[in-house]
């Protein structure tokens, strides 16, 4: 039944895609196809939950077999355009790769299998994992429902309700670890195996369409082997989870402002849909995609492409109602007036800067954006090459960083939060500031005289 609901969850994210358009790689169809069906399996898990029906295997089942049908009704009344697409996608074409291609793709796949295996052999571990996410999925699945879980009533747990509280966490994660063990899985992570393993089949295929093969595979492998970030990925917790959809939504927001192809602009508000519907800080990078898109919209007055971003928020709104009917609430840790807090805002500045000179944590990401930065200069400037990823990337960062300042830091020190959840949230900006860092102008040129001078060599 497992392996069941993970092909389930699979075909459903793989038809999405290919509802908003079949032209997408295979890469990004095979790579986003887990990330959106788990999204989406969980929203119509919270719905059923919602409506007051149990969530047991036959329910949960049905609910994504009736989203399986839903997509396949509306590829039905395309499907003149998708057969004839098909048709000709069949074919793989290889003859783009080379040895310096394949050598990236061997490491990759190798240790990414190693990293696969390890997260699949060790048994959760995880603080948070244990405290909330996983602990919460595992009674979900033993009774049947999220609205009246035992472990969220006061009498059994008298601080329910306080400041940082798990039951105000963004649902995802939760729903998916429920999801797999009420279909019989000994451990809730095949999730976040699963979850990394798409990022990279994403990452490359969003990266190949500016740089081409061989500059994808040397992104993708620099991307795999940021050390914090490939640590996490073996873990129960959500940080790498949210990494996947909250980097690739920014990416694709700016290949549609850079290709203006609608179907990029529809991805990338469904993913920054699912990144909010797994951690709520997520809501910073929706609001980065809105301010460049609103400023784009200023100037070709093509209003209606803010509402596939602005409709990004919906998954929020519908765990907003479902949290109101629920009776989940916490304690408020927003301070919503203006202040001025001069050490509170040293403290925070302190750790931003050792975390941008830091290689043990971010290995060589930030070096490589900084570097590309100042290389990319005179077209950023001249031709704005890459400038909305880049706005996007200093508008999400500071954002993050006014929300940090905002929060009343009731149940932790300020000090801890930024020591252990504020990097991790910045395993987010990783994807993003390798994708900035090798497609910039001089980037496309080194890896498109590369690929040229491999082929003529092999030929």
């Amino acid at each position: 039944m497992l392996v069941l609901g993970i092909v389930l969850v699979i075909a459903i994210g793989f038809l999405a895609v290919n509802c908003i358009s079949v032209k997408f790689t295979w890469s990004e169809k095979i790579g986003f196809a887990f990330p959106v069906g788990i999204g989406l399996q969980t929203m119509m898990m919270l719905i059923i939950n919602l409506l007051k029906i149990k969530l047991i295997t036959a329910s949960v089942m049905l609910g994504g077999v009736l989203i399986l049908l839903l997509l396949l009704s509306f590829l039905y009344k395309r499907r003149d355009g998708v057969i004839m697409y098909y048709k000709k996608a069949v074919r793989i074409d290889t003859s783009n790769c080379n040895l310096v291609w394949c050598f990236f793709i061997v490491l990759i796949a190798y240790f990414e299998y190693m990293n696969f295996t390890k997260c699949m052999y060790f048994p959760t571990f995880d603080r948070d994992s244990l405290a909330g996410f996983d602990t919460i999925g595992y009674v979900m699945a033993q009774e049947h429902t999220f609205r009246n879980l035992s472990i969220f009533q006061q009498s059994y747990m008298p601080h329910i309700h306080d400041a940082g509280s798990y039951m105000t966490y963004a649902p995802m994660v939760q729903l998916s670890y429920a999801f797999v063990y009420l279909l019989g899985a000994e451990t809730s992570k095949l999730v976040p195996a699963l979850m990394y393993l798409s990022l990279l089949i994403a990452f490359y295929g969003s990266m190949q369409r500016v740089t081409g093969p061989t500059g994808a595979a040397v992104a993708t492998f620099f991307v795999l082997i940021t050390p914090e970030m490939i640590a996490f990925s073996s873990l129960s917790a959500t940080n790498v989870i949210h990494a996947a959809t909250a980097s690739s939504g920014i990416i694709y927001i700016a290949l549609w402002l850079k290709c203006r192809e609608r179907k990029d602009l529809y991805l990338g508000s469904l993913l920054l849909a699912v990144n909010i519907w797994t951690r709520s800080e997520g809501i910073v990078f929706i609001g980065a995609a809105l301010a460049v898109v609103f400023a784009d919209v200023l100037r070709n007055r093509h209003w209606k492409d803010l509402l596939p971003v602005a409709a990004a928020l919906f998954p929020a709104l519908l765990w907003a109602v479902f949290s109101w009917v629920s009776g989940f609430y916490a304690e408020n840790i927003v301070i919503f007036r203006p202040y001025w807090n001069a050490e509170k805002a040293g403290v925070i500045w302190a750790f931003m800067k050792a975390y941008y000179k830091d290689t043990q944590f971010f290995g060589w990401t930030v070096m490589a954006f900084s570097l590309s930065l100042l290389a990319n200069g005179w077209f950023l400037l001249k031709r704005k090459d890459n400038l909305a990823l880049l706005a996007m990337v200093v508008i999400s960062l500071a954002f993050y960083v006014m929300v940090l300042y905002q929060i009343d830091y009731k149940w932790d020190s300020i000090q801890n939060v930024l020591a252990y959840s504020a990097k991790r949230f910045f395993f987010c900006f990783i994807p993003m500031m390798w994708f900035y860092a090798l497609s910039n102008h001089w980037a496309r040129i080194l890896f498109g005289r590369l690929d040229s001078f491999l082929l003529l060599e092999e030929k």
